[in-house]
């Protein structure tokens, strides 16, 4: 094995993992954790939001506006550091997200 298959075996080994396709607020885990990547589409504008959290009363910290028909993926390096939880929240829109975290 070479190169992209490579860094997926090391992702998968050092815990990284994607919560899966998410289309509003949600729990992407609830233990203290790091964000490392985000991809985002929408047909409407959207906005969204990473908090350090379990639920939507969190500290905001990331944000993102995709305009209508936009997409995105974006690497954090280094990664958005919760101490709480990771928590997506979706104010505007209805985007197709995935969050990659450990």
């Amino acid at each position: 094995m070479s190169g992209l298959n490579d860094t997926k075996i090391r992702l998968q080994e050092c815990g990284l993992t994607s919560s899966g396709l998410k289309t509003a607020d949600v729990a992407v885990k609830s233990t203290a954790g790091k964000v490392f990547w985000i991809s985002m589409s929408c047909e409407s504008a959207s906005v969204i939001q990473i908090n350090d959290s379990t639920d939507d009363g969190g500290t905001d910290v990331w944000h993102y506006r995709i305009p209508d028909g936009g997409h995105a993926h974006v690497n954090f390096d280094p990664p958005l550091e919760c101490a709480t939880g990771i928590y997506l929240d979706i104010p505007t829109g209805e985007p197709n997200v995935v969050v990659g975290y450990i």
